[in-house]
């Protein structure tokens, strides 16, 4: 009978100790991409010319990023001179979707306009201090990404006035690319990531730089600064951060510059940025 007792208690496991079950580990970034932190979210940010000059300028298709005072902030549109399927009924992209800071208070704004075919669209309501993507918001093809595409060529857009560039949609890609980003009010940001992919035969040059106070109205104003220099880059380079760039307070423009000692060249940049509510 004792021992009937014994090893009943010991097949109960209150006696023999059980390892805790064993769970995966999930990332600090898987779960600040899901939303699962609080107040944290990831911004992937990636640019590239194909053009690249003599002289340090924006890495994006444009070799510019429009930065005006936010007075001189400006509704956006598509510009004219596109593809007629472009069109809010057409097989390309019917509407486009533009992200920037408002010329307001600096806070993110995003607003997507129909479409006109090879005319101007109507504009944005919202006024624009800084635009740093902007995508089709629908197509009229089910694309297949390599002989069919959601647009049915380039898409740029430029202030509601007309006149000066601010992003380009490059044909087939869907998306901006901007070696760029401004912080929006109530933000802080890190960067987490930098990785530059020099494509051509020319070795490229790289300046990540950062201007605060972006809403300054006049002199004197918060100066350029160098946060990262990389001197003829050819292949592909990744900066180890043992410990992410920042904080970058809101209002703060982030941007990379580029050029080639002659001719032109081609270049590549990724940007991880992590952002918390300030």
């Amino acid at each position: 009978m004792e021992l009937s007792l014994l090893a009943a208690f010991l097949m109960s496991g209150k006696f023999i100790s059980k390892p805790p079950p064993q769970r995966p580990e999930r990332s600090f970034g898987l779960d600040a991409s899901a939303g699962r932190i609080p107040g944290v979210s990831v911004v992937h940010k990636f640019g590239f010319s194909g053009t690249i000059g003599t002289s340090f300028a924006p890495l994006t298709p444009l070799n510019d990023y429009q930065m005006p005072l936010a007075a001189a902030g400006t509704a956006l549109r598509v510009k004219a001179g596109g593809n007629a399927a472009d069109d809010v009924a057409g097989a390309g992209a019917r509407g486009v979707t533009m992200e920037g800071l408002s010329s307001v208070d600096g806070s993110f704004i995003s607003e997507t306009v129909d479409t006109a075919g090879a005319s101007a669209s109507s504009a944005t309501t919202a006024l624009f201090m800084r635009g740093f993507r902007a995508y089709p918001s629908g197509s009229g093809t089910h694309a297949d990404g390599f002989t069919t595409f959601s647009q049915a060529a380039a898409i740029t857009i430029e202030n509601s006035a007309g006149g000066t560039d601010w992003m380009q949609i490059g044909a087939a890609l869907g998306q901006t690319q901007i070696a760029a980003y401004s912080v929006p009010l109530g933000k802080n940001a890190f960067v987490e990531r930098l990785l530059f992919n020099v494509s051509s035969n020319k070795a490229v040059s790289f300046k990540f730089m950062q201007r605060r106070d972006i809403l300054a109205a006049s002199a004197p104003f918060a100066p350029w600064r160098l946060i990262e220099q990389m001197d003829e880059i050819t292949g592909e380079t990744e900066v180890g951060l043992s410990a992410p760039l920042g904080p970058f307070p809101a209002l703060t423009d982030l941007m990379i510059f580029a050029k080639v000692a002659a001719g032109t060249g081609s270049a590549s940049v990724d940007l991880e940025i992590l952002l918390e509510d300030a």
